[in-house]
């Protein structure tokens, strides 16, 4: 508790200020930063437009504006057998990015993952008509971008994913639900989701998984990367949280209509009740990530921790806020926009 509460320690105050903005010919369906972390290199944003449009954008000196570095499209005749059959989805296509800017992943179609390699420090992608400008004092920018058939893999029904830390090559966390089911079923189908973990090899475009588990409750949603250094995913669920890594699990029960697979043991439970079904999370440290419910409710989950072994989860409640449609934070700020 004590940790959760410093996590506020210090900040009186903080207001947004413009610093520029652009208009664009086209809805934004999601977006990622790209940045290795280098001070002397720029981030990049990636753009995923409807239906599988992909604009890499950096800031140009030169005109003091944005510029577009790459764009990558996975539309039209060649590539109508990814639909298969389909002219419309639900949902547009959702870009990630690997937190050292090695590389971007978007999910197109539902069961295609666009793999976006990031160019070498010292590489150059201008053109002969553009200024030589060396890629280590410029922004990081896309090389080139290949398609992984998650369907091929036995991935199907793809909820969420993420990047995680700790790794010498990229590692790509995928929830998924093994076989779909619903609440009205959950008597005879209820664990049914799991996460893989597929090592990216970029330069021999293979993906092996190097572990994954089982069993996780159906109605989980949303997979969080744990910052260094404890790594591994927490995975969000309406009822329950659940942390894994390559090493050790944990989990934690949030009321009452959190179960366990059959034969395992009973988990940790809080004492109050709450749901975390719609809910926008955010880390604030390594080891603390805030939750802002449904009900505008906003709560605090440690990451008890002992070297890279995670010990349990411990959930308080915070301050009451207001009901979120996203979250993000910076130098342990929070900022929580919502629909007026």
């Amino acid at each position: 508790a004590g940790g959760a509460s410093a996590a506020f320690d210090g900040i009186l105050g903080a207001r947004l200020e413009l610093v520029c903005h652009y208009r664009l010919h086209g809805n934004i369906e999601s977006m990622a930063v790209l940045s290795d972390g280098a001070e002397n290199r720029r981030d990049s944003i990636a753009l995923a437009f409807r239906d599988a449009k992909i604009t890499c954008l950096e800031f140009d000196d030169a005109i003091h504006g944005l510029r577009t570095s790459s764009m990558h499209c996975f539309e039209g005749p060649e590539w109508q057998h990814l639909k298969r059959g389909r002219e419309s989805f639900a949902w547009g296509p959702v870009i990630k990015s690997d937190p050292l800017g090695r590389c971007g992943a978007a999910l197109i179609y539902g069961l295609q993952m666009a793999i976006l390699k990031a160019a070498q420090v010292g590489q150059s992608l201008v053109g002969e008509d553009e200024p030589t400008r060396a890629l280590s004092s410029s922004a990081v920018r896309v090389e080139s971008s290949y398609l992984i058939d998650l369907r091929a893999l036995e991935t199907n029904h793809v909820k969420d994913f993420t990047f995680v830390h700790g790794y010498i090559e990229p590692v790509l966390v995928i929830l998924h639900e093994r076989e779909p089911t619903w609440t009205g079923r959950i008597s005879s189908k209820h664990h049914t989701c799991m996460i893989s973990a597929f090592s990216i090899s970029m330069t021999l475009k293979q993906h092996p998984v190097i572990w994954s588990a089982a069993n996780l409750p159906h109605d989980a949603y949303q997979i969080l990367s744990v910052p260094p250094p404890i790594g591994g995913v927490l995975v969000v669920c309406a009822n329950s949280i659940h942390y894994h890594s390559q090493s050790t699990s944990c989990s934690l029960a949030l009321n009452n209509f959190s179960s366990q697979p059959d034969g395992s043991p009973e988990i940790p439970k809080i004492n109050f009740h709450v749901e975390l079904d719609a809910a926008k999370a955010t880390w604030l440290s390594n080891d603390i990530v805030m939750f802002s419910t449904k009900t505008g409710e906003m709560l605090l989950l440690t990451v008890v921790y002992d070297g890279r072994t995670v010990r349990r989860l411990d959930l308080m409640k915070s301050k009451a806020s207001v009901i979120s449609s996203v979250s993000c934070s910076y130098t342990s700020c929070a900022y929580i926009p919502f629909h007026i």
